[in-house]
């Protein structure tokens, strides 16, 4: 087997802050399933996840960013070894 680095695919890094980025004023989960192009199951895991972490909270049937995950955010943002290596 033969792969190329980097991959085309997206990391959970990646897919977790793009719905972090989503969900900064409070969203519905069927625009993070549209805007970050999951499935249901994955999103499932992917939002267990972040609340099991405190990143993101529920809110009536709006997912919110937490404190945590807006400083989340801002690491990925500002980390520029991952820019980096998105960029190529």
């Amino acid at each position: 087997m033969n792969s190329a680095f980097p991959s085309k695919r997206r990391g959970s890094l990646v897919i977790s802050v793009n719905i972090l980025k989503i969900a900064k004023n409070g969203t519905r989960k069927t625009h993070v399933l549209s805007s970050v192009s999951l499935s249901y199951e994955q999103f499932m895991r992917y939002i267990g996840f972040l609340k099991a972490l405190g990143y993101i909270r529920k809110i009536d049937n709006l997912y919110q960013t937490t404190d945590k995950g807006l400083e989340l955010i801002e690491e990925f943002d500002s980390s520029r070894l991952i820019r980096s290596v998105l960029a190529t």
